[in-house]
């Protein structure tokens, strides 16, 4: 009878679970992630006065008739006006920018009405676009113009008279307090946006 090796023993693969995720589950999942990718630093609007004196542009994306009737500053020579509003074709958006701004390195800080999800979106969008030096307006408009005025000169807080001190030098009179000055963190506190503040809440002073 011829020799017949014994066969080699069978090896047991170790099996692998393989977790399907619902379609739906594993789409939305993917949006977070690009959007938190993608998300711009917010900046403050002391912060972005600063940055106003230099090359930064704001790109101002309310309502054309909003951007007429005020602008954060006079003349508007450090911004433009690009609406654009959540949800909005986001293709049509950024063509309109880069007409403005062909370069991708432009320094720019969009700013909507309140500093909320409009402004956020716009950001993220130019942000995904290619444009690396894209921040967004904390407190928008309403933030920016409680704290300076579109000559750049800092606002005194509401409800308080700021003298110069001529009327009393005019008047002959000694008026107690009046070359009184403002608190140099202006209406800042004001000017912070937060989603959900309840009406008549402040937030406290960085």
């Amino acid at each position: 009878m011829p020799f017949r090796p014994a066969a080699a023993p069978q090896r047991t693969l170790p099996t692998r679970t393989l977790l399907v995720q619902p379609r739906q589950r594993r789409r939305r999942v993917a949006l977070a992630c690009a959007a938190s990718a993608s998300a711009a630093a917010v900046v403050d609007v002391e912060t972005a006065r600063k940055l106003l004196d230099g090359l930064t542009m704001v790109v101002d994306i309310r309502p054309e008739r909003e951007y007429e009737e005020g602008r954060i500053t006079k003349p508007a020579r450090r911004t433009v006006s690009v609406p654009y509003a959540a949800g909005s074709d986001a293709a049509a958006f950024v063509a309109r920018v880069a007409a403005k701004f062909p370069s991708r390195a432009a320094e720019l800080i969009v700013m909507c009405g309140d500093g909320g999800r409009d402004s956020a979106e716009a950001a993220a969008t130019l942000a995904n676009a290619g444009y690396t030096e894209v921040l967004q307006m904390e407190g928008g408009y309403a933030g920016y113009s409680a704290v300076w005025s579109p000559s750049g000169k800092r606002r005194p807080p509401a409800g308080r008279w700021v003298s110069t001190g001529k009327e009393a030098l005019k008047s002959g009179l000694n008026i107690p307090g009046v070359a009184e000055s403002y608190d140099e963190g202006g209406n800042l506190a004001q000017a912070r946006w937060a989603e959900g503040l309840s009406s008549g809440e402040e937030l406290p002073r960085s």
